[in-house]
């Protein structure tokens, strides 16, 4: 049984070491391969190849030996595809430049910082333009994703327009402003009407109120001289009323006064007699007897006969 046992291990060790020496034989192999590939049959550079100088990488893609078929395939396709747009660019841009257009919409006033497009067309057509080419007044150009942007934070018109390979193209016109403070500025150009309108309404009922005042005053000073007036009539009236009662009176007077002299005239004159102061006796002269002559009185004879008895020795 050991005898067996020892046999059946030496042949495994000397199975294992044949695989190994095996193995190592496979690792220089490839070792050795990787050592002789050359610069040209390496993926990277055959990539450059094909981009560079596109024949010399079409050579190397189908000389390659760890792409398949339809690997080369592609590359040749895509990158033939890309060779031929190159050389119709190639062919097209080596044609010389005749006319730049430049369009927009110029027609609109835009808001300072809105952004604008700028349409460029060549002949031939797809020229290419560089960005030193474009001349503008004011604001700002961009240029992204073969899009040409125009833009200004001021307001106020701008012009664009392109000199390139002694040509001029068309000038744009964009005009910006600022409608926030344009709209502001009406905002306050609003508010201060609205301030003019109320002064002004202000003023105008301030004089209507002072006209009223006036008319009221003037009213006032009418009424009063009104009253005045027909104080002054009144005045005038009782002034004439009393008046004509006095012309009146002395009419009627002057009549009684002419009336008493025609009664005067038309009676017999009475004659008069003399009073003492004391006595009892009318006389017809003042020293009658015992009469004092400085305290006779005269009176008519017959207002003596009521109350006096005439004087023997005066009347006898």
């Amino acid at each position: 049984m050991n005898g067996k046992t020892t046999k059946k291990s030496a042949a495994k060790t000397s199975k294992q070491r044949k695989k190994g020496t095996s193995g190592k034989k496979q690792n220089n192999l490839a070792s050795m391969k990787k050592e002789k590939e050359r610069w040209y049959q390496k993926t990277g550079w055959i990539i450059f190849c094909l981009v560079v100088f596109f024949p010399v990488g079409i050579v190397l893609t189908w000389r390659n030996k760890k792409w398949n078929g339809i690997v080369k395939t592609l590359l040749t396709g895509l990158f033939g595809f890309w060779f031929l747009s190159a050389c119709i660019g190639a062919s097209t841009s080596a044609k010389p430049l005749e006319e730049i257009v430049l369009s927009s919409d110029s027609n609109q006033i835009y808001d300072i910082n809105n952004t604008v497009d700028i349409a460029v067309k060549t002949k031939p057509e797809d020229y290419h333009i560089p960005k030193s080419a474009f001349e503008i007044t004011g604001g700002k150009l961009d240029f992204k994703n073969d899009k040409i942007i125009f833009t200004s934070s001021e307001d106020g018109e701008f012009d664009i327009c392109v000199k390139y390979s002694d040509v001029t193209s068309n000038t744009v016109t964009l005009k910006f402003e600022d409608k926030e403070a344009i709209e502001q500025a009406r905002i306050a150009a609003e508010q201060a009407e609205q301030e003019r309108i109320a002064a002004e309404q202000e003023r105008i009922a301030a004089e209507q109120e002072e006209q009223e005042r006036i008319a009221a005053e003037q009213a006032e000073q009418a009424r009063i001289a009104a009253e005045q007036a027909e104080q002054e009539r009144i005045a005038a009236e009782q002034a004439e009323q009393a008046r004509i009662a006095q012309e009146q009176a002395q009419i009627a007077a002057e009549q009684a006064r002419i009336a008493q002299e025609q009664n005067q005239q038309a009676a017999p004159v009475e004659g008069m007699v003399w009073l003492s102061a004391t006595g009892s006796k009318y006389h017809n002269k003042p020293n009658c007897g015992n009469m004092n002559p400085n305290n006779a009185r005269q009176v008519p004879l017959s207002e003596a006969q009521r109350n006096y008895d005439p004087c023997k020795n005066c009347y006898r």
